[in-house]
């Protein structure tokens, strides 16, 4: 398959120049090429246009005030290049702050908004690269906590969580080709932390975004549609943010525009009504930039009118929670001897019990430890068992004990939460549903402590798994018991509510991992759990922070980090289920829905600039701007120029055959992006070669500089025009605005090349010639005489592989249906609806090609000469490719391979504006018959659609 990109470039071995050879005398400056007979010169043409010929002759110079092709990129050129990776590490950095343990929270829609910026119209190979730059700047701080097993376990978890988390980047690259990026932006990030969120080894949702908003105005979304609502808002506000700075970007640049034009108006040297058409274009803007930034502002206010009910429903409960501390500040060995930790929580139960007998605190009706409080099977060991008993005597209530249980089977335990009383513990016992790998058990044992030695002494056993909820019965109501890192499932926490838990407890041991932010981190997302359910919240730890929390989320009391302490308070007990409750997983599975959805349509329908019949570029799009000279009374050559618009009257007496082509108006598309190294020399071959045609260069907003460099170009020929764009929109769109530009001017013939010098403009004479008894002339290297050099066996393969799969699937008799150098005459665009051409990549050249030849126009294939880009990047990807194959599957589905039509518009005995009669008297078509001609090197391969 041809590469259809707008940024190739040309091999250093072929020639600037057009190169005139005698007879039977090889190119002398064009080793590995070979060289086609001369296309035969078809008679005499008097007063019309000179059209380039490969006859022999004289070796051209280059013509005078050539412009010079730019040097190769300098030093200058890096910090350019380091650009976007810096914004992803800015992103991922702001992200990160955005964070406790220091909680700036309004940074989580800046930096999402920075990364949108930064990854979109890129690459999907790149814009992951981008991503990943963006998760590591994130999640390496974030997760810094987990280095006390050392270095490496914290950088490969933070790598592994990275590559996944990587993936919003070319998602997000993808849904900004789609109407309302925004809206999909926000999807795609629910989409990610889902993934996030079970795989692999059940995931690890640590740093989803709703976790970030702890206390904002966000905050209150959970109760409406959980934590994955959450990230959706903040997501989508900075998707919003992205699109107003894109705004406010194109406004600055359309005001700039208009006061150039304006001046340039002054001294008479521009458009006097540039000035007012670039003033109403930056005010066209600015409707859409308020509209933006209200919408970013109502969506991040929109939770401040969400009711958060915190009253009780069912009574109050007294509740104390006990942080008896560990000896060690972080690190394997934290908590001490075996034992010590347990001691700690009995001394700090019978501060509780003094504190009550004093008056200073109330008697409470629950008291609640921590997980691994009692690191000691208290249901086997006598000492932790009366130890256990004892503290539950001295507070005179029962406990709520986080406990490590041995077996069942050796090398086995649990991490559970035990009910117990002055009696003992009453049965009533969740374990831990969701233990972390690598942290509470090792996937792959055998084959790790083998290969990683430090497992077998410091992971001696595994935690085996749960298997039912922790809606506990205690104290007359019922509390749901969530273990450590499970505040992180939404699942988990939903389940307790469910099975009618009025109080949520997340029993915590956070003593190994020091003041690296986890226990922050942890405490909010108890507060988003709290507001999710509408449940009073205690986060209860060996070391802090431990805290109170009501169920709007506000926390009532808190300890610090590595200090013993007690809280207490009577808490509200609710029952009635928040939104968020009652729909469970729906919100979550709807988003992701959405994002799936969004990816595949952005994959498969890219996003383009749609110019309607009947509007100018300006008036179009106030941020596409034509850059055109003023129009003079003769051109370089000498002809009369010809103005948009008018019909062009061929000489008279000019020979009717080189009249159907020469004397017409023709325009050469070159679309653009980051050509600045090509689109010189390209320019000079294409003008020395072809003086009388014209070109048309579409920049997508180049971040190189090549809109400047061709609009210095046009402002040199006059036969030179520029299309900028406001962004890279794909190939397909850019080729529909030049089309729909060129039909505005009036041309007759127009030519699709790449500006990489991959098609020589030395070889344009022949796809115009071939013109003369065709509609539309593609240049073939699948044909006899046709040739490829330079490029690698992996895209030849894929070429002829595409090719035979276009002819297999569509049954159109066409070699080279991907090419990207061809010749329309002016009738074939119009007969189609440029606005309904979805297509990009190679696919939009078959989808052209194969609705011209279906409509009844007459196709040929012109041998030609392909050499691959020697500077610039190919923009062939995965993405291309597939969409070609889903695309052409699905216009073989839906139109049964349909084939030419016997009668078309083409086939008039007029054709307008080109001033040939071409009787075609209708046949019928043979669908069945293969109608591709055995071509020559000087002729073209013809498929005849319906005509004699």
């Amino acid at each position: 398959m041809t590469r259809h990109t707008r940024h190739p470039t040309r091999p250093a071995h072929t020639p600037a120049t057009t190169i005139h050879t005698p007879p039977g005398h090889p190119h002398p400056t064009r080793p590995g090429v070979v060289a086609t007979a001369p296309v035969t010169d078809t008679g005499p043409v008097t007063d019309a246009p000179a059209t380039p010929s490969l006859e022999p002759g004289p070796l051209d110079p280059a013509p005078a005030g050539a412009p010079p092709t730019p040097p190769h990129p300098t030093g200058r050129a890096l910090p350019r290049r380091l650009t976007r990776p810096a914004l992803a590490v800015l992103a991922g950095a702001l992200l990160y702050l955005a964070f406790p343990p220091v909680g700036l929270w309004p940074l989580a829609p800046v930096a999402l908004a920075v990364l949108t910026l930064t990854v979109r119209g890129r690459r999907l190979r790149a814009s992951y690269g981008l991503g990943m730059l963006f998760s590591l700047a994130f999640l390496l701080p974030l997760l810094r906590f987990v280095s006390f097993v050392g270095a490496d376990g914290w950088i490969v978890l933070s790598a592994a969580e990275a590559a996944l988390l990587a993936l919003v980047a070319p998602a997000t690259t993808l849904v900004q080709r789609l109407p309302a990026p925004w809206l999909w932006t926000g999807a795609i990030w629910v989409a990610q932390e889902a993934l996030r969120g079970r795989a692999p080894f059940g995931g690890f949702p640590w740093g989803r975004i709703a976790f970030s908003q702890p206390n904002s105005p966000y905050t209150a979304l959970a109760a409406l549609g959980g934590a994955p609502l959450v990230t959706f808002a903040v997501a989508t506000t900075a998707a919003l943010l992205a699109t107003a700075a894109t705004h406010a970007t194109t406004t600055a640049t359309t005001r700039a525009a208009g006061t150039g034009a304006a001046a340039r108006a002054t001294d008479g040297s521009g458009n006097s009504d540039a000035a007012p058409r670039a003033a109403a274009g930056a005010a066209t803007h600015i409707r859409p930039l308020l509209a933006t930034l209200t919408g970013a502002l109502a969506l991040a206010l929109a939770g401040l009118a969400v009711p958060l009910p915190t009253t009780a429903q069912h009574g109050t409960l007294n509740v104390a929670a006990v942080q008896g501390n560990v000896p060690e500040t972080g690190g394997l060995r934290a908590l001490g001897e075996a034992f010590q930790v347990t001691d700690n929580h009995v001394t700090g139960t019978e501060n509780l019990a003094a504190a009550v007998r004093a008056g200073r605190t109330p008697q409470p009706d629950l008291v609640l430890w921590p997980e691994n409080s009692s690191d000691i099977d208290p249901l086997t060991n006598p000492t932790a068992h009366a130890a256990l008993t004892h503290a539950a005597t001295v507070a005179g209530a029962p406990l709520l004990v986080g406990a490590v249980l041995d077996g069942p089977g050796p090398r086995h335990v649990r991490n559970a939460g035990l009910i117990w009383t002055t009696d003992g513990p009453t049965g009533a016992m969740y374990v831990k549903r969701h233990p972390v790998p690598f942290a509470e058990y090792l996937p792959g044992r055998a084959l790790l402590e083998k290969l990683i030695s430090r497992f077998a002494d410091e992971m001696p056993n595994d935690f085996l798994a749960g298997t039912t909820t922790g809606a506990l019965p205690v104290a007359g109501t019922v509390i749901g018991d969530v273990i450590c890192f499970e505040v992180a499932y939404d699942g988990l926490v939903r389940d307790n509510v469910n099975h009618g838990a009025e109080l949520l407890v997340i029993q915590t041991n956070n003593a190994s991992f020091g003041r690296k932010g986890e226990s922050q981190q942890q405490l909010a997302m108890s507060r988003l759990r709290a507001v999710e359910h509408g449940r009073a919240t205690i986060q209860v730890s060996t070391s802090g922070q431990s805290a109170l929390i009501t169920p709007d989320g506000t926390i009532l009391t808190q300890t610090g980090l590595y200090e013993a302490g007690v809280l207490s308070a009577q808490l509200p007990l609710r029952t009635t289920h928040t939104l968020a409750t009652r729909l469970g997983i729906v919100p979550e599975a709807v988003l992701t829905a959405l994002g799936a959805l969004a990816m595949i349509a952005g994959l498969t329908h890219p996003r383009r600039t749609r110019h309607h019949p009947g509007d100018t570029p300006a008036d179009n799009d106030p941020t596409s701007t034509t850059h055109q000279p003023t129009p003079t009374s003769t051109d370089r050559t000498g002809d009369n120029h010809q103005h948009p618009g008018e019909t062009h009257q061929p000489a008279a007496g000019t020979d009717q055959k080189r009249r159907g082509v020469e004397a017409t108006r023709v325009v050469v598309c070159v679309p653009t992006y980051n050509e600045r190294e090509n689109l010189p020399d390209t320019t000079r071959r294409l003008r020395q070669a072809n003086p009388a045609v014209h070109l048309l260069v579409i920049d997508d907003a180049s971040p190189d500089g090549t809109g400047k460099i061709a609009d210095e170009l046009a402002d040199d020929d006059d036969q030179i025009h520029v299309l900028h764009r406001p962004g890279k929109s794909g190939l397909g769109s850019a080729y529909i605005a030049g089309f729909t530009w060129a039909l505005q001017h009036g041309y007759d013939i127009i030519v699709e090349m790449d500006a990489d010098g991959s098609h020589q403009p030395e070889q344009l004479p022949r796809l115009l010639d071939a013109l003369t008894d065709a509609d539309l002339a593609i240049g073939s290297r699948w044909v006899p005489g046709g040739t490829v050099h330079n490029w690698p066996r992996s895209r030849l393969v894929l070429s002829r592989g595409a090719n035979a799969y276009v002819r297999a699937a569509l049954g159109v008799p066409l070699h080279d249906a991907t090419a990207g150098f061809r010749a329309y005459r002016a009738d074939v665009l119009r007969a189609r609806d440029l606005d309904q051409v979805a297509s990009q990549g190679y696919c939009f050249q078959v989808d052209l090609a194969w609705r011209a030849w279906q409509a009844g126009f007459r196709v040929v294939e012109v041998p030609i000469d392909f050499v691959e880009r020697e500077r610039g990047a190919s923009k062939m990807s995965r993405a291309i490719v597939a969409e070609g194959f889903w695309r052409v599957g699905w216009w073989a589905l839906t139109s049964l391979r349909r084939g030419p039509a016997s009668t078309s518009q083409a086939s008039t005995s007029q054709r307008a504006g080109t001033g040939t009669v071409i009787p075609t008297p209708a046949r019928p078509a043979d669908p069945t018959a293969d109608s591709l001609t055995t071509p020559t090197a000087t002729g073209p391969d013809t498929v005849d659609a319906g005509r004699p």
